[in-house]
């Protein structure tokens, strides 16, 4: 998910941006197919990437149709992988979303960029290559929305906080505490110039209150100001490698990479060779509007993705069969 404050931001603007849509839509090479449902797609993929928030759930309850989606898909004989920046490990994410409504035979596999996290550091790869057996640089300062003590049960690191610790795990932001704390700790990693391995890119989140600052957005200030920082998670490649070694066919052509956030969803399935849907009703339905026409919304994605950024193969204004 992605920030609603985008390049176009009004009905007027998004209508004067259709006279250069079709310019900018040739210099990408790529045209959206708009559809009414996910029926329109199906028949071209085996394997589908499907984004959990603003496209499925809103982490209260399931969108309506969205259950039913997934079982015509299994029926259907394709792959469901549910791919998640959630910084939570597999197994509190599947408890989450059976508590809400979707029961474990409702998708294949569940990927959290969370669980890659927890793997990759358990056997000391990635950005956390460097720690291995080096006990002196495992102190952690763990942030995450749930129990730091539960997330690092089983890991090779101990927790410490921010004048104590040699590397920083930004899983989630707790909105139990305040600002001034994650300002404080930006504040004291960059004094000592300790690392930062963000485990949930997203940049903005959807919560009961309306959308909120993600822990992308703190990782990504944190490097504005100087700070190492690593990502784990859409758009960055390893957790596609992940889902595609999954996959039946573990082929990139046939998959088909489903997200309302064209900055992580759409920019990661693309980068990582892989044909994407963009649900249009998620975090940029704002400027994504059920009632624009087809010129006008091209113009919308444009804008929002900017001349260099990914466009969708297709786009729906929701998740539905």
């Amino acid at each position: 998910m992605s920030p609603t404050t985008e390049n176009i931001s009004s009905s007027r603007s998004l209508a004067s941006a259709a006279a250069y849509a079709s310019t900018i839509s040739l210099s990408t090479g790529t045209t959206i197919k708009f559809r009414k449902s996910l029926s329109a797609a199906v028949e071209h993929y085996d394997t589908f990437l499907i984004d959990q928030w603003g496209v499925l759930h809103d982490g209260r309850m399931p969108y309506p149709g969205t259950v039913h989606c997934l079982h015509r898909l299994l029926g259907a004989g394709k792959q469901v992988i549910l791919i998640s920046n959630s910084g939570k490990r597999t197994i509190p994410n599947e408890t989450r979303l059976r508590e809400i409504g979707f029961p474990r035979e409702s998708y294949s596999h569940l990927v959290t960029s969370g669980e890659i996290a927890w793997q990759m550091l358990a056997r000391g790869q990635g950005p956390f290559s460097k720690l291995a057996g080096d006990q002196a640089a495992q102190r952690c300062l763990l942030l995450t929305s749930d129990d730091p003590a539960e997330f690092a049960e089983g890991l090779p690191i101990w927790l410490a906080d921010a004048e104590a610790a040699d590397f920083i795990l930004l899983a989630g932001i707790d909105d139990a505490k305040p600002q001034k704390y994650y300002e404080q700790m930006m504040a004291t990693g960059l004094k000592r110039g300790i690392p930062l391995i963000c485990a949930n890119p997203d940049l903005m989140r959807i919560t009961a209150q309306g959308l909120k600052p993600g822990a992308g957005a703190l990782a990504d200030r944190y490097q504005a100001s100087g700070g190492k920082v690593s990502y784990i998670g859409k758009p960055y490649p390893e957790i596609y490698r992940h889902c595609l070694m999954l996959a039946a066919t573990g082929a990139a052509g046939r998959a088909l990479a489903i997200g309302d956030s064209l900055h992580h969803d759409i920019e990661g399935g693309r980068a990582a060779g892989i044909d994407t849907l963009l649900v249009m009703g998620g975090v940029h339905a704002d400027v994504l509007p059920d009632n624009a026409d087809q010129a006008t919304l091209n113009a919308a994605i444009i804008g929002i993705a900017g001349r260099d950024g990914a466009l969708p193969d297709w786009a729906i204004p929701s998740f539905k069969w």
